[in-house]
């Protein structure tokens, strides 16, 4: 509950500063003629529609199992990055589409000076934000308020475009003014990518895919140091939203009771989530050490050859 409580905090701060932004950026944009500061605050305001999914997502993720969700209902987290990822590519294409068939250049001066101080206004503000829910997002490990964190970072390097063009144009003239719409373009590319990325890993998250290498190898070092565990195969982790779920095949001494097997089942099962906090569930079959069940597998499995020799 504390760990929800304070990603439900930062995502509220959140919220609040993008409402305000957003509607100073928007209103200076279309005020001051700067289609980059329209563009960066409309990406603003938008960020209002994923902190909203955020929040949905973290409360849902977070309730207990039901009659309807037997496994819980961490896959919401899931399914929030999904959409904010979802939002986030679409709004990047229409940059890039909006630097690349509507080029304006009658930005003045006078109105590039003003439009400059409301940029770094937002630099400022998003760039401390997105470093604060960073922190926070590897403090509880949620990969959902992380991908929030790189919403704010794009909203910060998107002021940091819109205020080098807008420093062009104040210092050298309306000759300038073509930056406004080259750096939304670069801009829009760099989101485009970063979108994609957290896309996709919304999209692996509900397809079940496997964690990083790194991740499971450091689930599976907890195993064969539990007194009584003799080996093991089939390990399989997955990704639920800001959790894992870990099963297991674990060989026992096949001369002990199904209670001591049980123990040590047990034990595997403590000594890893004491460890790793973030791991929901650790599902383990025990089986008997003998030549039956040993078997040496890998991560991905092992062809019907490699099984019989390994038999």
């Amino acid at each position: 509950m504390a760990k929800q409580r304070t990603a439900l905090q930062i995502t509220w701060i959140g919220l609040l500063v993008n409402l305000g932004l957003g509607c100073v950026k928007v209103a200076g944009g279309w005020a001051l003629n700067s289609k980059a500061l329209l563009a960066d605050g409309a990406h603003s305001l938008l960020d209002l529609l994923t902190d909203i999914v955020v929040l949905v997502g973290l409360s849902l993720a977070n309730k207990p199992e039901d009659a309807n969700h037997l496994y819980g209902h961490h896959k919401f987290a899931s399914f929030a990055k999904f959409i904010v990822g979802g939002v986030l590519l679409v709004f990047s294409l229409g940059l890039v589409l909006a630097a690349l068939f509507d080029v304006r250049t009658a930005l003045s001066q006078t109105k590039a000076g003003a439009a400059l101080a409301l940029a770094l206004v937002s630099l400022v503000l998003k760039e401390g934000l997105f470093w604060w829910t960073r922190s926070v997002a590897r403090r509880l490990k949620s990969e959902l308020v992380m991908a929030n964190a790189w919403h704010h970072r794009m909203d910060s390097l998107s002021s940091l475009g819109v205020a080098v063009a807008l420093f062009a144009v104040w210092i050298g003239g309306p000759q300038w003014a073509f930056l406004d719409d080259a750096v939304t373009l670069i801009l829009g590319g760099y989101l485009t990518f970063e979108s994609f990325k957290i896309f996709f890993r919304a999209c692996a998250d509900l397809l079940d895919a496997a964690p990083e290498r790194e991740i499971i190898e450091d689930l599976r070092e907890h195993i064969l140091p539990t007194p009584g565990a003799l080996a093991y195969h089939d390990f399989r982790v997955r990704r639920i939203g800001d959790f894992f779920e870990v099963d297991l095949h674990l060989q026992v001494d096949p001369e002990i009771s199904v209670e001591e097997g049980h123990e040590i089942a047990r034990s595997v099962k403590e000594r890893m989530r004491k460890q790793h906090p973030e791991v929901s569930t650790v599902l383990i079959h025990v089986e008997p050490a003998n030549r039956e069940h040993i078997k040496q597998r890998g991560l991905s499995g092992a062809d019907q050859e490699e099984r019989q020799h390994g038999q």
